[in-house]
């Protein structure tokens, strides 16, 4: 498993998108400008993680053995770059951020999570 930031543009063909288009999403994002004024400027932003999601990392640490997953089942909040959105206008663009748990080829079969 594989713990991974990202900050990605939204534009019309975006899942989050089209889940907001189709009136399943109130909000699909946030306006860069909004996100840089709360950061002070800085091209990147906190995201808390919640207990129970730290939980589960936790958990699939112990399944895997994996001590990096282990280290970020400790954090409360992990900081995500903003730098490759330089470049873009912030007063129009918008953008989803936040993490995933990948699963890589080399894992094997993970209790609770595959069939």
């Amino acid at each position: 498993m594989k713990f991974q930031t990202y900050a990605e543009v939204l534009n019309p063909d975006h899942p989050l998108s089209k889940m907001h288009a189709a009136g399943y999403k109130k909000n699909p994002g946030y306006r860069l400008r909004d996100v840089l004024n709360e950061s002070g400027g800085r091209y990147q932003v906190k995201s808390a993680i919640p207990e129970r999601v730290r939980e589960e990392i936790r958990r699939l640490a112990a399944l895997t053995g994996d001590s990096e997953l282990a280290a970020v089942a400790e954090l409360e909040s992990v900081t995500i770059s903003l730098e490759h959105l330089r470049g873009h206008n912030p007063d129009s663009t918008v953008i989803a951020y936040g993490y995933r748990l990948l699963k890589e080829p080399g894992d094997g079969p993970l209790p609770g999570l595959d069939p």
